[in-house]
C-alpha cells in the first residue's frame, strides 16, 4: 500500500470511525443480518478454560516469554485483561512475562466471520494482536486482523504467507492496510473468510479486501484450504524498556459467527 492510501485510510478513520464505550451490547446488537451467532464469550466471570488455552511459551517471537501465571490473565468490569510485565521472580531468568489465549477460530471451505471487541494500555516495545495461524502450525501463514506496535495511534490488518513472503511479493495485491483509530479506546476488530478473500473491518467499516488471483507462483491463498485457530494476545520485544511497563490488552467480547441459512421463499 503507497504512503497516499495510508494517509487517507488515517483522515477517513480519524473523521468517521466511532470510539466504543465500555457498556455491554443488549441481545439485539448481537444480530447480523445474514450471519448467525456461532458462539462468543463475554468473559463476565473468568477465563473459560474449557474453550481457551492459554498459549504454551515457545521460541517464536510470539510466544517467547509466554507465561501460565494466573496473575496475566485477570477477569475485571467485564473484561478480560491480557497483561505483559517486567519478571520479578527470582532465580527465573526470563526477562518478561506475557499472557496470550488461544482456541478454535475458523474452518477450512468455510465462510466465517470474527469480531473482538477490546481496547488496550500500550507500551514501546509491545505488540498487541489479534490473529488466525494454521492449526498444524507447519506453515509460515497468518491473518492478523488487528496488530498495534507500541504506542502507535493506528492498527494493521494483514495476511501473510509463502507468497508474500518467499515468493516475495506483498504488494501484488497488497497484503496490509493500516488503519487509523484509537487503539487505547474501545473498538471492534473483525474478519471475514471467503474462498476467493479475507476481508477486514474495524467498527462495520470495510478497511481490506486481500483477494485470491491467478497466478502460477506458488501460495498466493492458502486461507480457505486449512483449519486456522485464534490467537489474541501481547508479545514483547527483546529490548523493551521494563519501566515501560506493564501493557495491558482489556477484551470486552470475542464472536464467531457463520453464514445464516438461507430461507426459500414461501410459495
Amino acid at each position: 500500500m503507497n504512503k497516499i492510501t495510508h494517509l487517507l485510510l488515517i483522515a477517513l478513520f480519524a473523521a468517521g470511525l466511532y470510539s466504543c464505550t465500555g457498556q455491554k451490547e443488549n441481545e439485539e446488537e448481537k444480530i447480523r443480518k445474514g450471519w448467525t451467532l456461532v458462539w462468543e464469550d463475554d468473559f463476565d466471570e473468568s477465563l473459560d478454560a474449557n474453550a481457551w488455552s492459554k498459549t504454551a511459551k515457545g521460541k517464536q517471537h510470539m510466544n517467547r516469554y509466554m507465561s501460565q501465571h494466573d496473575g496475566l490473565y485477570l477477569v475485571q468490569e467485564g473484561n478480560l485483561v491480557l497483561r505483559a510485565v517486567e519478571n520479578s521472580a527470582p532465580n527465573d531468568t526470563m526477562p518478561y512475562l506475557t499472557a496470550g489465549i488461544t482456541r478454535e477460530g475458523v474452518k477450512m471451505n468455510m465462510i466465517s466471520r470474527i469480531e473482538v471487541r477490546a481496547r488496550m494500555n500500550p507500551a514501546m516495545g509491545a505488540t498487541h494482536y489479534f490473529s488466525l495461524l494454521p492449526a498444524d502450525r507447519a506453515r509460515n501463514i497468518t491473518i492478523d486482523f488487528m496488530e498495534r506496535y507500541g504506542v502507535d495511534e493506528f492498527v494493521y490488518q494483514s495476511v501473510s504467507s509463502e507468497y508474500t513472503t518467499t515468493e516475495g511479493m506483498p504488494d501484488n495485491p497488497p497484503s496490509s492496510a493500516l488503519v487509523g483509530v484509537n487503539p487505547n479506546l474501545y473498538q471492534i476488530y473483525s474478519v471475514e473468510k471467503y474462498p476467493d478473500s479475507v476481508v477486514f473491518f474495524v467498527n462495520d467499516i470495510r478497511t481490506k479486501k486481500y483477494p485470491r488471483i491467478l497466478t502460477d507462483m506458488p501460495g498466493q491463498f492458502p486461507f480457505d484450504d486449512q483449519d486456522f485457530d485464534l490467537f489474541l494476545g501481547i508479545r514483547l520485544n527483546k529490548d523493551t524498556d521494563p519501566a515501560g511497563l506493564p501493557a495491558d490488552l482489556l477484551i470486552d467480547w470475542v464472536r464467531v459467527y457463520e453464514p445464516a441459512p438461507v430461507v426459500p421463499p414461501v410459495e
